[in-house]
């Protein structure tokens, strides 16, 4: 690594204060951008899917496969993971588009996750879903639907969701540029019947496939 933890802890504070949740007109958001990504040896592969919002119909998608060379490191993966997402999305960002990111957005030791990151640079709405809890209390939800708040010293930092019957909840928070609440809201336009959005859902079965591709044409630590 180039920096130290230190460094990059002071980073990701820094950028944290530069975080504005504020209410979005969501009547006027026209695309939804998923972004997810998966790891093969020490190659990062990161999908972009762009969608129209609320009809959740494919407009375009963005696949690069880059080399890592940053540690996996809970709490720090937006140096690990930010600079080649962000690449995807800016390949597909539109006007009047809210971002999903597979990450953390201010529910995060820091206020500093991936989506926070993305939201950041990108000046955009920006949302982090994850599949289990990094950071915040909550009580869990009990029924298909439900929310339960996800809380860190009394404030609100995000959302536990139960989407499906026979799944655990996800994880909601805002990265940037909306609220902890209207974050949800913003996910429930987008589910399909699985346990994550369709934005996310798709750009998860995208990098999947194409690390499946890389492995079985050898491709497992080259370029």
């Amino acid at each position: 690594m180039k920096h130290s933890l230190e460094e990059l802890r002071k980073l990701q504070e820094e950028m944290s204060k530069r975080v504005v949740l504020r209410e979005i007109d969501l009547g006027k958001v026209e695309h939804v951008l998923g972004v997810d990504q998966a790891f093969l040896g020490d190659k990062i592969i990161s999908v972009g899917v762009l969608m129209s919002f609320p009809e959740m119909k494919i407009m375009g998608s963005s696949v690069r496969v880059e080399r890592e060379d940053f540690p996996y490191i809970p709490g720090y993966l937006m140096f690990r993971e930010g600079p080649s997402a962000l690449k995807v999305v800016k390949e597909l960002l539109q006007e009047n588009t809210l971002i999903l990111v597979d990450g953390s957005g201010i529910a995060h030791p820091r206020r500093c996750g991936l989506a926070t990151y993305i939201g950041i640079e990108t000046q955009t709405p920006t949302i982090g879903i994850t599949k289990s809890r990094l950071f915040g209390e909550y009580t869990e939800p009990r029924d298909t639907g439900d929310i339960s708040p996800l809380t860190h010293n009394g404030e609100i930092i995000g959302y536990a969701m139960k989407t499906c019957r026979r799944c655990k909840p996800i994880f909601i928070s805002p990265g940037n540029m909306i609220t902890p609440l209207q974050a949800v809201e913003a996910v429930k336009l987008c589910l399909k019947g699985y346990k994550l959005p369709e934005p996310i859902r798709i750009a998860d079965r995208l990098s999947k496939e194409r690390r499946k591709e890389e492995a079985e044409n050898g491709r497992y630590n080259k370029i």
